[in-house]
């Protein structure tokens, strides 16, 4: 303090602080700077990043309607009319400027009968295959949509220019996307630049389909493609980005590099600052270059960079020539970043890190007077929807009349905290004569007095509350771990259903602990391979012989022992791994059927449980169909099951989805039903085949008349709408015979045989039946 004085009495004093003080302000600026470019840098390779991602979803789609249409000449074996092919293709083809066609196959044996057949359904008597000139084969144009398309021009011919692409698409197994080249059926000397693209793809059909069709002798077919122009992609992906960024784009599939797309003077290129990305679909391999259309120092918030100058400056000055009052200033600085730490701004209750100290302080408090504490998280129902609907302006402005309504109706004794989101912490002290039936009639108040509607900005919003409850010393000794088990404890009321409230116990820490190890220990065995797939029968009630499988998965864990799907099954859809483990399912499930059939072995349809997650992906129908075309499975071998949950989801997306399922020849059930919604406009306006009551119901039907009464019902109602019912979990006989007589359709039980190993099809006695029917068949 005297060389502080010194330095004023001696006029340097001002000197010191102002240098210093700019200094600061220099270091603010530069650090905001840095900060400022970074942002830029950042942001320009998100949009990049965005674009890229646009641009690869709207391939796939393209890609995904030429496998559809594919899929649909593969399982109609060829049989598909002119007529049929563009109804169809105006459903899967939804984009504008996308041409789709179908060049048939035919051999120089066949050519005559071809072309006379084509006369004669064309109502042209000219039709002829062009160019003229003998072949050994041809590949006409058969089908097309829009129908725009001269029909009979023969891509092997070696008139066309794109003879070469069409070769090597049908030696390839799968779907090809072409580099920039021609529009396929147009005069090339019209166009001054390659500016379309072709994705093309083979088809192929099943043994029993060649004799009598048009096919090579590996069962080659056609070709289905379709062509788009590089404006129309872009057209399309643009409307989904911003426009304020160059890009270009060239094909790298090769080791040369061929720019097809430059929104830019290539000028504009050179010596900035510009971010590459890479995309790999169906064969190509582009280059992706993307930029903000301004330079980057112009995106940058100058003002916010010199302003520090400007006010450290401004600062350093006062400070020089009112140094005498500098310790007055700095402890008023003080007090207000602490006020601001201490008390949260929006609600103006303690913040998470006061309210922390306070309950560490309450601790050991209650720890000298031998006294219990609670610690409540109050969270928030719903909040989220509201802050969608409304916008987060006013989902703050809730928030805020939450804070002074748990003010107003909480005790003057309760501690309340502000926890970040939706969440408030309260901190309550018990007296020797209140104890957990105190709480538990203080939680319900609280929950009724918090969910009464609230008024802002001319809107009556009603919000509900969950609470989760920890007690000191029983279930935690320090702050951290009393409001982990009380966030666990509202995780637990919300999995109830909301709107409740739910006391920690031990058991639940060890469920929980339990859970992250199974967690944990799945991940493993999804790489590992230590899960396995049974199959348990599905049996006719009438004739009592099998008519399909169920795939159940099985997880035998070194550690955990065996761990029931009822167990891990939650935990992999709320953690993510449902979607690895979904594909592992289906691709393990069509392993198995090709071994079984190359045992020689009759396969039944195989049913697999879908969970919403499967579902909800964009890639779950091109997974499922590059699957397909992987192991060369019939579609008609598959069955999938869905819930009632998926409906009430995403009902409009998942109805679509289904009706792709099915018109490419699978089967699709509604699982446990009876247990959800039960909303009969599923089953009669979506294309359900089965309807599969769950095994609660059939568990009780002898002793239970209403269970008994429920199932007659749902049996009586599927049957009226032409849809078939499975009953599952039939145990005894009794069981049995009161299903026959109801007329269900198909059951499942450990009455008829357990869930079969893969190895045990073989010598399963109802697989054998199977196929001893088929051999007499």
């Amino acid at each position: 303090m005297i060389s502080l004085r010194n330095h004023v009495k001696n006029g340097k004093m001002h000197y010191v602080v102002f240098c210093f003080v700019f200094l600061c302000g220099m270091a603010t600026s530069l650090a905001i700077y840095l900060e400022e470019r970074k942002h830029v840098y950042s942001d320009q390779k998100a949009v990049g990043e965005h674009f890229t991602e646009k641009l690869n979803d709207s391939l796939t789609q393209y890609i995904t309607g030429v496998s559809i249409a594919a899929a649909l000449i593969e399982s109609s074996k060829g049989e598909v009319t002119a007529g049929y092919f563009s109804r169809f293709a105006q459903r899967v083809i939804t984009t504008q400027g996308i041409n789709l066609y179908f060049a048939q196959y035919v051999p120089a044996s066949k050519k005559s009968e071809y072309e006379m057949q084509k006369r004669i359904l064309l109502g042209n008597y000219n039709f002829r295959i062009y160019p003229d000139g003998d072949r050994s084969e041809y590949m006409p144009l058969t089908l097309g949509y829009p129908d725009k398309f001269t029909y009979g021009y023969d891509i092997l011919s070696s008139q066309y220019r794109n003879l070469s692409s069409v070769i090597q698409a049908r030696n390839s197994s799968s779907v090809t996307l072409s580099e920039p080249t021609f529009s396929p059926f147009s005069d090339a000397s019209l166009s001054a630049e390659a500016d379309t693209f072709i994705i093309r793809k083979p088809i192929y059909l099943s043994v029993d389909a060649r004799s009598y069709k048009l096919t090579d002798d590996i069962g080659f077919h056609g070709i289905i493609g379709a062509f788009f122009k590089v404006d129309s992609l872009f057209k399309e992906v643009n409307s989904l980005v911003r426009h304020d960024f160059y890009y270009r784009l060239a094909d790298v599939s090769s080791d040369s590099m061929l720019w097809f797309v430059d929104t830019a003077e290539p000028s504009s290129w050179e010596g900035v600052n510009f971010d590459t990305h890479y995309l790999s679909i169906a064969g190509r391999k582009w280059r992706i270059d993307t930029r903000y259309t301004e330079n980057i120092m112009t995106r940058i918030h100058w003002f916010l960079v010199i302003a520090p100058l400007f006010v450290f400056g401004f600062f350093a000055l006062f400070l020089a020539y009112y140094s005498r009052k500098l310790s007055l200033t700095y402890f008023s600085m003080l007090d207000s970043i602490n006020k601001r730490i201490e008390i949260d701004e929006l609600t103006g209750l303690l913040s998470r890190y006061q309210i922390q100290l306070e309950l560490n302080e309450l601790i050991v408090s209650c720890q000298e007077k031998d006294k219990q504490l609670a610690a409540l998280i109050l969270d928030l129902d719903h909040f989220k929807t509201i802050n969608d609907a409304f916008g987060h302006e006013l989902g703050d402005k809730l928030l805020v009349n939450v804070s002074k309504r748990l003010a107003s109706i909480l005790p003057d004794d309760a501690v309340i905290g502000y926890l970040g989101g939706d969440a408030f912490l309260v901190l309550l002290v018990q007296s020797d004569d209140q104890g957990v039936p105190v709480l538990d009639v203080f939680a319900k108040d609280l929950i009724q007095k918090v969910s009464q509607s609230y008024f802002v900005d001319g809107l009556t919003l009603d919000i509900g509350c969950s609470i989760g409850v920890a007690m000191y010393p029983e279930f935690g000794t320090d702050a951290v771990t009393l409001i982990k088990n009380a966030d666990m404890a509202v995780y637990q009321a919300k999995t109830a259903g909301r709107a409740t409230y739910h006391f920690y116990d031990g058991d639940m820490g060890r469920r929980f602990a339990r859970n992250v190890r199974i967690e944990t220990r799945l991940r493993l065995a999804l790489q590992s391979g230590n899960l396995e797939l049974h199959f348990q029968p599905k049996v006719d009630l009438t004739t009592e012989r099998c008519v399909g499988m169920e795939a159940l998965l099985r997880w035998n864990d070194e550690e955990l022992g065996m761990v029931s799907p009822a167990e891990f099954v939650p935990i992999a859809e709320q953690t993510g791994i449902i979607l690895p483990l979904g594909d592992w399912v289906f691709e393990q499930a069509f392993r198995h059927i090709l071994e079984w059939q190359a045992q020689g072995i009759t396969v039944p349809p195989i049913a697999i449980n879908c969970s919403a997650a499967q579902l909800k992906r964009i890639d779950f129908l091109p997974k499922l169909l590059a699957l397909l075309d992987k192991y060369q499975v019939d579609p008609s071998l598959l069955e999938i099951e869905v819930t009632e949950s998926i409906l009430i989801e995403d009902a409009e997306r998942c109805a679509e989805l289904l009706r792709q399922l099915s018109r490419l020849g699978m089967k699709l059930a509604i699982d446990d039903f009876g247990t959800g919604y039960s909303s009969l406009g599923y089953l009669k306006d979506l294309p359900f085949h089965y309807v599969k009551i769950d095994q609660v119901f059939i568990r009780n039907i002898i002793e239970d008349k209403k269970h008994a009464a429920l199932t007659h019902a749902i049996i009586s109602l599927s049957h009226d709408l032409g849809l078939k019912v499975i009953a599952e979990g039939i145990t005894d006989i009794h069981q049995l015979i009161m299903l026959q007589d109801f007329g269900c359709d198909i059951g499942q039980g450990y009455l008829f045989s357990k869930a079969l190993g893969a190895n045990s099809m073989g010598s399963d006695p109802m697989i054998v039946a199977l196929n001893e029917q088929g051999s007499e068949d």
